[in-house]
This record gives C-alpha cells, structure tokens and sequence, in this order.
C-alpha cells in the first residue's frame, strides 16, 4: 500500500456533491512563505532593527527601576541568533544616549553605586556615539563614585562624538546667592569632572548645552564649561529645552571663542 494520499478525480462538480464531508479528501496545509532575514540589504536590517530596538532616538539610557519596563523586552532581540545579536547591539547602542553617572535618587544616596558604563562589557561600550553628563543633582554632596577613573571604562568609548551636558541647577547662580557659603565648590568640581571627560574621550567632536530655566547662561556654572569647551578645541551645540545660541550674536560669540581657543592651542598670540 502506499503511503501517499492519493487524490480521486471527479468527473463533474454533481459527482463531488454526492460525497458526504467524511469522503472528501483533506489537502496537507501549505506551509507559509518564509525568507532569511540576513538576505535583505544591510541598510534595510539597520532600518528594521531601529524600529525594533528604538522607537524613541531621543531616550537616554541610565540604570533605573524602570528599566525592566522600558528596555528588556528589546534587549531580548539580541538572544535571537548570534549574527542577528550582533547585529541588534551595534544599532541599540550606538543610537542611544547614555548617562555616565545615574541620577535616580534612589542610586544617588547609595554609598556604593555602579554607573551603567562600568556594568556593560567592552564591546557594547566600543560602538556608543553619544553620552550624557547630568548635573545638579546630589550638588551638595556629590557621590563619592563621581569619579572618572579606568574602572569607568570611558577610555572604551573611542566611537563617541557628542557629549550632551544637562544642568537641573547651578547652585552658584544668583538664585542661591547667600544662602550657600562655598557655591563655587560644585562649579569647580563641574569643570574638573568635564576636562576629564574630554580628556578621555579622544575623538569627541561636538559638546551639547542644555538646562533648565532657572539656570543662566551667564553664571558661574555655564561659564567655567564653556571655558573648558573652548580649552578643550570642541564644538558647541544647544539642546532644546532653553533653545541658546540661536541669535546671530550667540553664534558670532561662539566663533570668536572656538578662534580664540585655536590661536592659543597653536601658541599664536592675537591682540
């Protein structure tokens, strides 16, 4: 006997209606059209894990209690395969923003407290392009793990080139005048902490500003970063929140400091 379902012929459609339902013959279900992922374009994969992986470009990825909210579910695409891993973590983590410091008050007033960057693995720091620097928070007593050292791991992130610094407060602006004795403490650790950064971060091209209204732009605070900007020969760029440097004399003032930070890097005195 074989063991291939045969098929009967019909003659007519009148003879097919003359069978009862148990008679009439069950086809096998047709599989559905598949195709391999990885034959499709490099660009249209990239594409395609975006949608996947970063519906929101703009989020900036810290340690949180939320996290198993807003980022497992798509860290678990990069257990699908090992190419498709491969792939996923290069677009995740080089289209993020991530915060070098936690500023979740719930890890802030930890004595002991693992930033993000030095729980990730070399190779995930390898492909990041942007970082963030938040600060005010904790400005009374920074945490002591506020520090930039090896075990951070910044000097792995050779493929990062902006560098986003919010400011929640200055506490040496004229809104804490007299009401803080040594405001220029935070300001001084501020720009330490910043030509650290830069320092470790060799090819950094572009530092972006932002804050909230009540820090001024000409404080104590924004100065000493834009200082060591200057100093440091990198661009300055604005975020949205406060919109600065979108007047002509903001730009021009800009230029004239990025030229005059370059005269001095080259050891060319102008009058």
């Amino acid at each position: 006997m074989s063991d291939t379902l045969e098929t009967p012929e019909f003659d007519s459609l009148s003879s097919l209606k003359q069978l009862s339902i148990s008679e009439i013959p069950l086809l096998p279900p047709s599989r559905p059209k598949t195709f391999s992922f990885f034959l499709l374009p490099a660009e249209l994969r990239s594409r395609i894990l975006s949608l996947l992986l970063c519906p929101n470009s703009h989020f900036t990825v810290d340690i949180s209690e939320e996290n198993h909210r807003t980022s497992t579910a798509r860290l678990n695409y990069f257990l699908v395969s090992k190419r498709f891993g491969y792939e996923a973590y290069h677009v995740f983590y080089s289209t993020h923003t991530f915060r070098i410091f936690p500023t979740n008050y719930s890890f802030i007033i930890r004595k002991r407290t693992v930033p993000l960057l030095a729980r990730l693995p070399v190779h995930y720091l390898n492909v990041m392009t942007k970082l963030e620097l938040r600060l005010g928070p904790a400005w009374s007593d920074a945490p002591k793990y506020w520090v930039i050292s090896n075990h951070l791991g910044l000097q792995h992130c050779q493929s990062v080139r902006t560098l986003k610094i919010f400011i929640d407060v200055d506490p040496s602006g004229s809104t804490f005048k007299g009401y803080i004795l040594n405001a220029r403490a935070y300001t001084d650790f501020c720009g330490d902490l910043l030509r650290q950064i830069m320092e470790r971060l060799p090819l950094l091209e572009t530092i972006e500003y932002d804050a909230y209204s009540n820090v001024e732009r000409d404080g104590p605070l924004m100065t000493r970063l834009l200082e060591e900007t200057t100093k440091g020969m990198k661009k300055i760029s604005w975020g949205k929140e406060r919109n600065w440097g979108d007047s002509l004399a903001d730009k021009l003032e800009m230029a004239r400091e990025r030229a005059k930070a370059r005269a001095n890097a080259e050891g060319v005195t102008r009058d």
